[in-house]
């Protein structure tokens, strides 16, 4: 298990910089958030020798392209509403490919609550959406990530995948949404066992919704089945950067030396 970062936590900073960053503080991954003028030029209008001179340079300093986070999201009821989206996600595996980012990141959230129809609705255009374009993923070697974002607890992402049958098609485990909506580690494990490739991180000392306890169970859990991936520090905008990634890197240490 290895610790990275999101663009997010330094959004002004250039590639060279973020590469810099994770260095000085310890990061062995970056993960690139698309779509919000962040100044590290992975982008879908960056031309391929802007995109081969990030990757070398990435590759010069040991830093690895954790994932591409994008804003892609398969949350309508209506069919019509995913074709934009599903074009999107073709360009964005693209653009993991000729970068060789393994996990791209996308939402199928928020869904209805509680109308269990329209629920299903929802979830099943989502997943047509995702195995629409499994064949195109893996001809590039790209796995697309549902994310346990919002309201998406972990058996409606399971169900997610269970129907689209995609050979390319993975979780990204973000526990603290669906801790704040009263599903538990415990209770969520079971449906994401084996199906997370990629995580997010945070670890907030003030925090009730998702606890020290909380992180330590996700981090024992994966190391008892062998994960293997980034948990990638997501905190957006932060005032102070330097806080922040000194803070996760220290709580990341001391939650694998409790495994």
């Amino acid at each position: 298990m290895k610790p990275g970062f999101m663009s997010s936590v330094c959004p002004k900073q250039t590639l060279s910089e973020l590469i810099e960053t994770a260095k000085k503080y310890g990061y062995q991954g970056i993960e690139f958030r698309v779509e919000w003028d962040h100044q590290h030029g992975i982008e879908l209008n960056a031309t391929d020798e802007e995109l081969q001179q990030a990757k070398q340079l990435l590759t010069d300093n040991g830093i690895v392209a954790s994932c591409i986070a994008t804003g892609v999201q398969f949350n309508s009821g209506n069919r019509s509403d995913h074709l934009s989206q599903r074009d999107s996600l073709q360009k964005y595996i693209g653009l993991a490919a000729k970068m060789d980012v393994p996990y791209l990141r996308t939402f199928s959230d928020p869904v209805p609550e509680e109308d269990e129809v329209a629920r299903n609705e929802v979830l099943n255009l989502a997943a047509e959406s995702y195995a629409s374009v499994d064949d195109w993923a893996k001809q590039h070697g790209v796995q697309v990530l549902v994310e346990t974002h919002t309201n998406m607890r972990a058996h409606w992402a399971k169900q997610i995948l269970d129907t689209a049958s995609a050979d390319s098609l993975n979780i990204l485990w973000d526990a603290g949404h669906h801790l704040g909506r009263g599903q538990s580690v415990e209770e969520a494990y079971p449906y994401l066992c084996g199906q997370v490739s990629h995580l997010h991180f945070r670890s907030n000392p003030s925090s009730e919704t998702l606890t020290d306890v909380d992180n330590q169970q996700i981090f024992s859990l994966l190391a008892a089945d062998r994960f293997t991936g980034f948990f990638s520090l997501e905190v957006i905008n932060p005032e102070d950067s330097e806080a922040v990634l000194n803070h996760h890197i220290a709580k990341f240490t001391e939650f694998m030396k409790g495994i």
